[in-house]
C-alpha cells in the first residue's frame, strides 16, 4: 500500500500543472464533459418536455392545414389523409356539439381514440364559443392508461363547424432508458477518444515550444550558431523567425564587443607605451638637454591629447546612442564653420602636404545643432585624412539647394576606396576596412559611428560613395 502511495506521489511530482501539454489536456477534456452533461440534459432530463411541446406544435399546424381545406370538395378525404399520417383523431361538431365527421383511425394500425373518454363535446363547445379568439387547448389525464390526451378546438371562419383535434402523448420512458443506456457508452468511448486525442495535440502542439527552449539554452550558453526550427503553424513559424534574427544580432553584438575591447585596448596601450618609454627617456637621458626634453615632452603631451580624445570620444558615442543628449539647432553659417575647421589641420598642411579645397559660396546657412556638426564635419575630414595616402588632396563641396531648402555637404577623398561588400559597415563604430585593426593617424576610430548617430538624430540624410584605389566621397544633408 505504501509503495502505491509512493509511486502517485512520484507521478504528481513528475507533472507540471502549468505545463501546455497538461493544461490542453484538462481544457479538452473539461470541453468533452461540458459536452456531455448538456447532451445528457436534453436527451434524457428535457426529453419529455420538449416531445411534449412539439407534440403540440404539430397539432396546432396540422389544425390549420384542415382549416384550409374546409371548402374543397373532396374535405373529408384530405382529413382521413391527415389524420392517419400523423396518427392523430379529427373530429368535426356542429354548433349544438353533435358530431358531423370523426376519423376513426388514429393512424397506421394504432388504437382507436374513444371519443367519449376524451372530450365532452357540448362543454367544449361552450368552451369554443366563450373564448376570445375562438380557440382552446388542454391536456387530459388517462389515468387507467397512464396516459395523456391533448385537445385542441377551434371554430372554422365562416362557419358554424368546430375542429377538434386529439392527439395522445405517451410517456416515453422506454425511449429515455435506452437513451441513457446508449449514452453511458457514448459518453466512456468519447471520454477515453478526447484523452487520446488531447495528449496526441497537446504534445504536437508543445514539442516545436520545447525544442525552442532547448535550443535557448544554447543560445544562453554563447552559442550563436544554434537554429531555431519552425513547426506546423504560424505563429510557431513567426517566433522561430524572430528568434533566428534576434541569434543573429546578438552574434553580431558579440562579435563587436570583442572586436570594440581589442581595438580599444590596443589604443589605449600604443599611448601608455609611448608616455612611459618617452617618460623614462627624459628621466634617464633628456633630463639636463632642454631641446630634447621639450621634444619629449611635446610627445607626452601628443600622446596625452590623443588618449583625452579617444576617451571624450567614446563618452560621446555612449551618449548619442544612449538617447541622453539633446539637438539644439538654430541658423549658422556652415562655410565658416569649415573654414575654422581646416584652420585647425594647419598642421598637417605643413609637416604632412596635405592639401584642402573648399568649394561653396561665402554664406551658406543651415539650421542645426552648430556643435554635433561641427563634429561631424570634423569626424569625415579626419576620416579622409587617415585614408589618403599618396594623393593628399581632399575637397570639401558645399551645394545649396534652394528647390528642396537642404544643403549638401560633401567630403572627397583620393585614398585607397571602399569595396562595395564593405561600404554598408563603415558606420559601425571600430569597423576598418583592412584585416586589421591600425591605429590612425589623428582620431580615434569612431568618428563614423558618431557621425551616423548626429545624423540621425538630425533625421537627415547621408551616405558614401566609393570604388576600390579611386577614393571616397562621404556626403550629408541638412535644412536650410
Amino acid at each position: 500500500m505504501n509503495d502505491v502511495i509512493c509511486k502517485i506521489k512520484n507521478i504528481k511530482n513528475n507533472i507540471d500543472f502549468k505545463s501546455l501539454k497538461y493544461r490542453i489536456c484538462i481544457y479538452f477534456l473539461l470541453f468533452a464533459v461540458v459536452i456531455f452533461i448538456l447532451l445528457w440534459l436534453i436527451q434524457v432530463l428535457f426529453l419529455q418536455s420538449f416531445y411534449s411541446t412539439m407534440k403540440k406544435r404539430q397539432v396546432v399546424r396540422l389544425a390549420n392545414d384542415i382549416e384550409l381545406e374546409f371548402n374543397n370538395g373532396n374535405f373529408t378525404d384530405k382529413v382521413d389523409e391527415i389524420a392517419y399520417k400523423n396518427s392523430v383523431n379529427v373530429i368535426l361538431l356542429d354548433i349544438n356539439g353533435r358530431i358531423i365527421y370523426t376519423s376513426q383511425m388514429v393512424g397506421n394500425g394504432a388504437r382507436i381514440i374513444r371519443t367519449d373518454l376524451a372530450i365532452n363535446t357540448k362543454s367544449l363547445i361552450k368552451d369554443v364559443l366563450e373564448s376570445k379568439n375562438g380557440k382552446i387547448s388542454y391536456t387530459s389525464q388517462f389515468t387507467k392508461y397512464k396516459s395523456q390526451m391533448f385537445v385542441y378546438a377551434t371554430l372554422i371562419p365562416k362557419s358554424d363547424v368546430c375542429l377538434v383535434m386529439l392527439d395522445s402523448i405517451d410517456p416515453i420512458d422506454s425511449t429515455i432508458s435506452v437513451l441513457q443506456i446508449q449514452l453511458i457508452y457514448v459518453t466512456i468511448i468519447s471520454l477515453i477518444l478526447s484523452f487520446v486525442i488531447s495528449i496526441f495535440i497537446s504534445k504536437k502542439l508543445s514539442a516545436p515550444i520545447l525544442n525552442m527552449n532547448e535550443s535557448a539554452k544554447k543560445l544562453a550558453t554563447g552559442n550563436y550558431n544554434v537554429i531555431f526550427e519552425k513547426g506546423d503553424y504560424t505563429e510557431i513559424d513567426n517566433l522561430a523567425t524572430t528568434l533566428n534574427y534576434a541569434t543573429t544580432e546578438l552574434s553580431k553584438t558579440d562579435k563587436l564587443r570583442k572586436e570594440l575591447i581589442a581595438n580599444v585596448s590596443h589604443d589605449l596601450r600604443t599611448p601608455l607605451t609611448m608616455i612611459k618609454a618617452y617618460s623614462e627617456m627624459i628621466k634617464d637621458l633628456s633630463g639636463n638637454n632642454k631641446e630634447k626634453r621639450e621634444e619629449h615632452l611635446q610627445v607626452i603631451i601628443d600622446e596625452t591629447d590623443r588618449l583625452t580624445r579617444l576617451i571624450e570620444d567614446m563618452m560621446d558615442l555612449s551618449k548619442l546612442e544612449s538617447g541622453v543628449f539633446e539637438i539644439i539647432k538654430k541658423d549658422f553659417n556652415i562655410t565658416e564653420k569649415v573654414k575654422n575647421i581646416l584652420h585647425g589641420f594647419k598642421s598637417l598642411y605643413e609637416k604632412e602636404g596635405y592639401e584642402f579645397i573648399l568649394n561653396a559660396n561665402e554664406v551658406v546657412n543651415v539650421n542645426a545643432d552648430e556643435t554635433k556638426i561641427e563634429q561631424v564635419i570634423y569626424n569625415l575630414l579626419i576620416n579622409a585624412v587617415n585614408y589618403s595616402e599618396e594623393n593628399k588632396k581632399i575637397t570639401i563641396n558645399i551645394y545649396d539647394n534652394s528647390e528642396n531648402k537642404t544643403v549638401k555637404v560633401e567630403i572627397v577623398d583620393n585614398g585607397c576606396g571602399i569595396t562595395k561588400e564593405k561600404l554598408e559597415y563603415i558606420w559601425d563604430r571600430y569597423y576598418k576596412t583592412g584585416e586589421f585593426h591600425k591605429t590612425a593617424k589623428v582620431g580615434t576610430g569612431l568618428g563614423l559611428s558618431i557621425v551616423k548617430n548626429i545624423l540621425k538624430k538630425h533625421a537627415g540624410r547621408f551616405g558614401a560613395q566609393s570604388e576600390e584605389s579611386k577614393g571616397s566621397t562621404f556626403w550629408f544633408e541638412l535644412d536650410k
